[in-house]
């Protein structure tokens, strides 16, 4: 099969006309019936937006690997929006798709008998926090009902992959955090095991965080200030 018989199966499979392709991805519809007849070929910009369009991985559309036509698409691990081997940064949130994973954090809800008061209430406005991944259970916002359950499903891990940020966010949101564990991401997925790891306190994190630096034009204001604060006390001297 060519790479052009690949673009017309992608594309029948998506339910695209070639106009609609040719629409999407801002070439004409002849543009996309020479791309198909092998007629030319699309330049590389073009075969990575089919990949996402189509949800197609960019080896079998342009090496034809029969082993990765039916596997999922890639998706960006930080906003999960699907993405193409050809891609350097993720079209959707701009993440570096070629580095290494950042380090990530992770939430245990601490088993039943440890836990007092019912974190229920805390894993309400966690739900609403916006902050955990689509796996997690608190990835949407859930019911009172459906965070007694998790309660009683504990103990039970509520995100991984957390950035710094998302567990500040979640460390806001909880006015019990003596119900909850805190600790950088492991290959253990065991939560009765998790459950005995050391936690960490996310305020450490906070206090750990490096500072920004003061731009030019802030120290230049802080001089500013400070001369004008020593006339002002001469003047009274």
């Amino acid at each position: 099969m060519s790479l052009g018989e690949r673009i017309a199966l992608a594309r029948k499979k998506a339910g695209l006309s070639q106009e609609q392709l040719g629409d999407k991805l801002g070439v004409s519809r002849q543009a996309v019936s020479k791309w198909e007849s092998d007629q030319t070929n699309p330049d590389v910009a073009y075969v990575a937006q089919m990949c996402r369009l189509l949800g197609v991985s960019s080896d079998w559309l342009l090496l034809g690997e029969e082993s990765a036509q039916n596997a999922a698409p890639e998706r960006c691990p930080g906003c999960q929006a699907i993405v193409s081997g050809l891609d350097q940064f993720c079209p959707n949130c701009g993440r570096n798709l070629k580095s290494g994973p950042p380090e990530g954090y992770s939430i245990l809800l601490k088993a039943a008998f440890y836990t007092m008061p019912n974190p229920a209430a805390d894993l309400l406005r966690l739900s609403q926090s916006g902050q955990f991944p689509p796996n997690s259970p608190l990835a949407n916002p859930i019911s009172y009902e459906e965070a007694l359950d998790l309660t009683a499903s504990a103990p039970l891990v509520l995100g991984r992959g957390l950035s710094k940020e998302q567990l500040f966010s979640a460390w806001d949101a909880i006015i019990y955090p003596n119900n909850f564990l805190f600790f950088k991401d492991s290959d253990e997925e065991d939560p009765r095991v998790l459950a005995h790891y050391p936690g960490l306190n996310p305020s450490t994190l906070i206090s750990a965080s490096p500072r920004e630096p003061m731009s030019f034009g802030m120290m230049v204001l802080a001089v500013i200030l400070g001369v004008v604060g020593a006339v002002i006390l001469l003047m009274f001297l």
